[in-house]
């Protein structure tokens, strides 16, 4: 019967280190790489509930508006309004709804309220938006997370076979 002949214990050793290193380089760029996109990703993604809080603010504060724009329509009927006044509510209309509008009185109410509508339905667009980008977003940073539980596993089998193979030397020696 024919003996097995192994390779030398120095070959085994320098391909248990290479596979060690080979490990550790793998750890240190690619999963560096994957987790610095991972964090950008994050950053985007509270960048975007930032943004949908500031539009749901601006929804609310349109409402507001609305509200107020009733009052003082109301109010102008039963007594003259300055015209100061008058303009500085225009002007505040004016920059939340970025159009003109027309004189506020009570025939114009419905094309103001219907300006006031369009710019929260422009809003809520924004939200929905925002909040598919971020579904986008989570369902990227879990194919990333995989690729790096992925390369993780890879690593530790390398590291593991590369010590058993340095432990292999030990084992090759002869008694």
């Amino acid at each position: 019967m024919s003996r097995l002949r192994l390779p030398p214990a120095w070959l085994l050793v320098l391909i248990g280190l290479v596979l060690n290193v080979l490990a550790i380089l793998m750890s240190s760029i690619v999963l560096d790489r994957l987790s610095g996109e991972i964090a950008e990703l994050t950053e985007q993604k509270n960048a975007n509930v930032y943004s949908i809080q500031l539009a749901w603010n601006s929804v609310e504060t349109l409402e507001r508006k609305r509200e107020v724009l009733l009052l003082h329509i109301s109010q102008a009927q039963h007594k003259p309004t300055d015209a100061v006044l008058n303009s500085a509510m225009m002007a505040q209309f004016e920059g939340w709804l970025m159009a003109p509008i027309p004189a506020l009185t009570v025939e114009n109410i419905p094309v103001l309220m219907m300006r006031v509508d369009k710019a929260q339905q422009r809003l809520r667009k924004q939200i929905d938006t925002y909040y598919l980008d971020n579904i986008t977003i989570t369902e990227v940073m879990i194919g990333l997370n995989d690729r790096i539980a992925w390369y993780k596993n890879i690593g530790l089998f390398l590291q593991v076979f590369g010590l058993a193979l340095i432990l292999a030397r030990d084992l090759a020696r002869k008694p």
